[in-house]
């Protein structure tokens, strides 16, 4: 009898074990890709800080050929503004969103100028270098890759048995940002 009340105890034991290592794993490892799935999204702070860098570099050219109360003008000068200030993100992702519309109109309304036309720098800027700096900007600001990595993981911390044990002991869903730039 002492024999099988020390196995039913040692197999007690080792499911105890068992359920402590698989919640241990489940926290560390749903913490851990939680962790990687925000940094892409605090990554968009640095990069909304290179949209603000493109777009005055785009308000420069265009102060010198356009009227100051030209509206793409001020539409621009006022997304600056918005993705600039301190805010919450997904205020700073249609603010962004804006810009590049913007941006990208002005551009080619400076474009069609004779005066940029007549200035060599300025149109290898409107032409070449602010787009392209455009477009690159746009590729780090994509915020659906980050949409499709927090879906994903939201969808594995929901659709499993060690999610769900991680969701039991605090690790919650990543946030999505909607196509309007709301979480």
């Amino acid at each position: 009898m002492k024999r099988s009340s020390a196995a039913v105890l040692g197999v007690l034991v080792l499911l105890a074990f068992a359920a402590a290592s698989l919640a241990y794993g489940a926290y560390k490892g749903y913490g851990a890709e939680k962790a990687r799935v925000e940094s892409a999204l605090t990554s968009l702070d640095a990069t909304y800080s290179a949209r603000v860098e493109t777009g005055n570099n785009i308000l420069t050219v265009a102060r010198r050929h356009a009227a100051s109360d030209h509206p793409l003008l001020a539409a621009v000068r006022d997304e600056v503004t918005a993705l600039s200030a301190s805010g919450p993100r997904p205020q700073k992702a249609q603010a962004n969103a804006r810009l590049e519309e913007s941006a990208r109109a002005l551009l080619k309304e400076l474009e069609a100028l004779p005066s940029v036309r007549q200035d060599a720098r300025d149109y290898a800027y409107v032409t070449g270098l602010l787009p392209q700096a455009l477009d690159q900007s746009a590729q780090w600001a994509d915020a659906a890759k980050y949409n499709e990595a927090a879906a994903a993981f939201n969808q594995r911390l929901t659709g499993t048995l060690a999610g769900r044990l991680a969701r039991l002991l605090g690790i919650s869903e990543a946030a999505v940002m909607s196509a309007a730039g709301r979480p």
